[in-house]
């Protein structure tokens, strides 16, 4: 997956036909997948190359029909869907960091509605059910929605923004104090004992980040020790900045705005 990955990155980039032939003539190592990961990379390599599909390389064609199941297994309402939504409404992969799983998905989702809208495709099918492109995008807002507060605990996800977010990230340097605060130093077993067994929120407030999430059942428990719900990782929020720009693409929001937009209900709505 990650030599289909980097392949099509690279064809994108520079156009070099070597590359284009790599991913032709290795299609059999494209599966269907209905995760898309650091670990697995096929949805991220099968978007891609869709989109020069519709460009016009139509020996490309298992990349799209395999990016297509993807969205199939995820899309609710869909004939052929595996993955499952919360009662309030987020995709649900599994219980270590699941927001990892649902910005990545939503990057893919992204960029394929974007493709069939600039190609005039009026949707997927997924057995009896049609998806429109607007529907895709719309399903992704939903998605971002939830994650910056728009769910049962009305909790936002991402340090920062809103008006109740995490408080104890599993997260060294924003659990112990700075230098500045605590000029002493702090021993490994104080960094343990005086810090990470602590109940009171961390010292330094890692804004931007967003943590591992909520359980299946839309609960977050903010505690430092729940490291699989309560970690921030750069999986999350690269791949929740790539869906975020795609819902701020041909709006007239500068990004940096994107903080301003709502906040009082902690919620993207344009």
């Amino acid at each position: 997956d990650e030599l289909l990955w980097s392949a099509a990155w690279l064809y994108k980039a520079s156009r070099d036909e070597k590359y284009l032939n790599y991913v032709l003539s290795n299609q059999g190592w494209s599966q269907a997948v209905s995760e898309f990961s650091w670990d697995t990379k096929f949805a991220g390599a099968q978007a891609l190359l869709a989109k020069e599909f519709y460009g016009g390389k139509k020996d490309l064609s298992k990349y799209k029909t395999d990016v297509e199941s993807f969205i199939c297994a995820l899309m609710p309402g869909s004939s052929s869907l595996q993955i499952q939504t919360t009662a309030g409404g987020l995709l649900y992969i599994r219980d270590s960091s699941n927001l990892q799983y649902v910005t990545s998905s939503c990057t893919v989702l992204s960029v394929y509605s974007k493709t069939l809208m600039t190609s005039n495709i009026d949707g997927i099918h997924c057995g009896s059910a049609h998806f429109s492109a607007s529907q895709i995008k719309s399903f992704v807002k939903s998605q971002v929605n939830y994650i910056l507060g728009n769910n049962p605990m009305k909790m936002s996800y991402m340090v920062g923004f809103g008006s109740k977010y995490p408080m104890q990230l599993h997260h060294r340097g924003s659990s112990i104090p700075s230098i500045h605060s605590h000029p002493s130093r702090v021993g490994c077993n104080d960094g343990y004992s005086s810090y990470y067994s602590s109940n009171n929120p961390n010292p330094n407030q890692h804004v931007g980040a967003i943590v591992g999430g909520p359980d299946s059942s839309d609960h977050f428990n903010d505690q430092r020790s729940d490291y699989s719900h309560s970690e921030p990782t750069t999986y999350i929020n690269a791949a929740f900045v790539g869906a975020v720009a795609a819902l701020l693409d041909g709006t007239k929001q500068e990004p940096l705005q994107l903080l301003l937009i709502n906040t009082t209900i902690n919620m993207v709505d344009y």
